[in-house]
């Protein structure tokens, strides 16, 4: 009986899951881009419309009344935003990827849609020029507009008027990549680059609004140095526009939110210390300009409460549901109406309109309800030492049905993670996902991708490496020049710590990412070639030379910042042979597992060369290579019937490398316009009752990477008398 019990002890039931399928979870979600109207009498939201193209739509905030307001027939609304005229919007498209955004008017009242549903306003729709909205108060009629319709590095300052739709030149910009606003709208800042890639700001020797960016009339301000640029941002205008709120890095890692007086930046008054993580929001009053809460995001969202007029509002919002994370996303201008969600990975955002007056929430829209009937995976945010010690956060999230391992059954260094529900009864197999930027970073909460994977069954890894934000300037300043070496090790790392706490088989380890992430992609699959069993490569550079050589015009004023970044510039050959270095493009010939190429024609960012060469490289080689391109896709695939194809392609991809489940996949299916130029691994994709056939990869044996335990962070209280922390009431 005792052999028996022993025996029955190690058996794990896998229970069988549902499939997903790819139309749920990369179709154009019911709702996105969700604000309310400022007078808080509509809700407008994007979603496709009954040809599938995005639009924008509106609900009655008071009812359940939704209709169409944009009828675009070709490419579609990337987004919108209010105005301060009644049922005036404006809203924004480009032409298939390539980011120069054209900006329309759009008068979106029952009247004027049935007279003509698609009349609308021209305010910017030059060929090559981007434009973009510099402020929108919400207050007055004029919303000012930058164009780089001259230079295309640099944008002009229109004005234009939502009422009269008159469109007029404010500033001719000759020298400033950056302005900064006051609540009139008067430019009061402008900043560039200095020599040694600081951040200059400065305001205009009169004092008074800016007229030209001749530099007789600037006078220096603040001088922000490379180091602190990361956590140093300039927020808005108090009421009087006499005080100005910024986050402020020097002298800290985190940051802190400071107010001074316009004419003395030195008289600096400290409002909050960042306390784990940096700053995230800052929620300001729309019309009072006062503080009223902070957030800070470690592992989950954190919110501090400056004003105790909101902390009833925001306790009760947080008690609604407290195994989420709350979000404002939208308030009215009188502050009495608000669209909120509780962001959450395992379960699609739901959202709800609170009504300050009665202090009520009720719910609103599911943004996703056909995922309702569906398990989704958990995320959790967990910490691991670098190789040099360094602390990396990271993201872990399981197949839903994997069998996870209680405390009392692993060693005592790992109960910790077992407690957090990160070690299952069996490795998986893992993809590690890259984010993009590198100044980004990844978030807890839900993801179409993460559902995907999970339930294909992958674990999905998420690293927050050096060079990226949120976790302090230490850690965001250690990525420059480490593209290729530090920040690949920190994600070699997190291999090996997932693979030693038995979270994944090393033998099953696939890595995938997009723009950096997709660099990231090749260094992988070129520097440390055994490491990983495939890798997806999504508009990843595989030349820093032709990456630096081809970026936009329009990023020309940030190049320093981007040259500080890559740790070379390409003026010298000392700089050229460090960027070759660390090109997965000159290392083609080293790959040797399967490899994906994703890439958009007409992104501005990374080039489709980028991914040209690189195929090219590995087919002198006669290395294997899918290569897919998008012939009307940018930086990313967006176009829904693009995206359920690219997923389609990766998921049987994943498959014939992994073995992981697939939904059957034929290529073509979803008319897209995607041209397989090349064909690797890829065969068909496996049914589920197939799947269980295929022989399964060695279980790699535990290298026992077990650090020894170190003292948690020191959670430090928030400064008294300024914020209050919200926790949920439990009970």
């Amino acid at each position: 009986m005792l052999i028996l019990s022993l025996i029955i002890t190690h058996v794990f039931i896998v229970q069988s899951i549902d499939i997903i399928p790819r139309e749920i979870l990369f179709q154009d979600p019911k709702y996105s881009s969700v604000s309310l109207s400022p007078d808080a009498k509509q809700v407008g939201y994007v979603a496709p419309d009954e040809n599938g193209v995005r639009n924008v739509f509106t609900r009655c905030s008071s009812c359940s009344y939704s209709r169409q307001v944009t009828f675009e027939t070709e490419n579609p609304v990337l987004n919108y935003v209010w105005t301060a005229v009644p049922d005036v919007i404006l809203f924004l498209q480009d032409n298939h990827g390539d980011e120069n955004t054209k900006i329309y008017k759009k008068n979106i009242s029952a009247n004027a849609i049935a007279a003509d549903k698609t009349a609308r306003v021209v305010v910017s729709d030059k060929p090559m020029v981007k434009a973009v909205i510099f402020v929108n108060n919400l207050i007055s009629d004029t919303v000012l507009i930058g164009m780089n319709d001259e230079n295309p590095a640099l944008h002009n300052v229109y004005a234009f008027n939502c009422r009269t739709d008159q469109l007029e030149l404010v500033l001719r910009n000759k020298r400033f990549p950056m302005f900064f606003f006051d609540n009139q709208m008067n430019i009061r800042l402008a900043s560039e680059e200095g020599p040694d890639g600081e951040q200059i700001y400065y305001r205009t020797k009169s004092n008074g609004p800016a007229t030209t960016t001749d530099p007789s009339d600037w006078v220096e301000y603040i001088r922000i140095q490379h180091d602190d640029k990361a956590i140093t941002l300039p927020l808005t205008f108090d009421k009087s526009d006499n005080f100005m709120y910024w986050i402020m890095g020097e002298g800290s890692d985190l940051g802190n939110l400071v107010v001074f007086p316009f004419e003395d930046p030195a008289q600096k008054e400290i409002l909050y210390t960042a306390q784990k993580a940096q700053i995230g929001n800052v929620l300001i009053h729309p019309v009072d300009k006062t503080l009223l809460a902070v957030t800070e995001v470690y592992h989950k969202p954190e919110i501090f409460v400056a004003n105790d007029t909101f902390m009833e509002d925001l306790q009760y919002l947080v008690n609604l549901k407290p195994t989420g994370s709350l979000n404002i996303i939208s308030m009215s201008v009188d502050m009495s109406t608000w669209l909120v969600t509780f962001v959450s990975a395992d379960e699609p955002n739901d959202i709800y309109l609170y009504r300050r007056w009665n202090k009520k929430a009720e719910l609103f829209m599911s943004t996703r309800p056909e995922l309702k009937k569906y398990t989704l995976n958990k995320q959790t945010g967990f910490d691991f030492p670098a190789r040099d010690d360094m602390t990396i956060q990271a993201y872990l999230s399981l197949p839903p049905q994997a069998p996870l391992l209680k405390a009392s059954q692993v060693p005592d260094g790992d109960r910790v993670y077992a407690n957090l529900g990160m070690i299952p009864a069996v490795p998986q197999k893992m993809i590690v996902l890259v984010h993009g930027g590198p100044k980004a970073r990844d978030h807890y909460g839900f993801s179409p991708m993460n559902a995907w994977l999970t339930n294909r069954g992958y674990a999905v890894l998420q690293v927050n490496f050096r060079g990226s934000t949120g976790f302090g300037k230490r850690l965001t300043n250690a990525g420059n020049g480490e593209w290729g070496r530090k920040m690949h090790f920190d994600i070699l790392d997190a291999v090996e710590f997932a693979v030693s706490k038995g979270i994944a088989n090393r033998s099953e380890v696939a890595v995938m990412g997009g723009s950096y992430g997709g660099y990231e992609t090749l260094v992988a699959l070129t520097f440390t070639p055994q490491t990983f069993a495939c890798g997806v490569d999504i508009v990843g550079p595989s030349n820093l030379i032709s990456l630096v050589q081809a970026i936009p015009p329009y990023w020309l004023g940030f190049y320093k910042d981007l040259i500080k970044m890559v740790g070379a510039d390409i003026t010298s050959e000392e700089g050229r042979q460090s960027l070759q270095s660390r090109s997965p493009l000159f290392f083609a010939d080293r790959v040797s597992k399967p490899i994906m190429i994703i890439q958009g024609a007409n992104d501005p960012r990374v080039k489709q060369a980028e991914s040209d060469q690189f195929v090219s490289a590995l087919e002198k080689k006669n290395i294997p290579v899918t290569y897919l391109l998008y012939p009307d896709e940018g930086h990313g695939v967006r176009k829904p019937h693009n995206s359920m194809e690219q997923h389609g392609h990766i998921e049987t991809f994943l498959q014939q490398c992994l073995g992981g489940e697939a939904q059957p996949f034929v290529p073509g299916q979803y008319n897209s316009t995607a041209i397989l130029k090349k064909v690797g691994i890829e065969g068909a994709a496996i049914s589920q009752n197939q799947l269980h056939n295929l022989p399964r990869g060695p279980v790699a044996p535990s290298i026992f990477y077990r650090p020894p335990i170190r003292a948690q962070r020191v959670m430090y209280p928030p400064n008294q008398n300024v914020m209050n922390r919200i926790f949920p009431v439990q009970g």
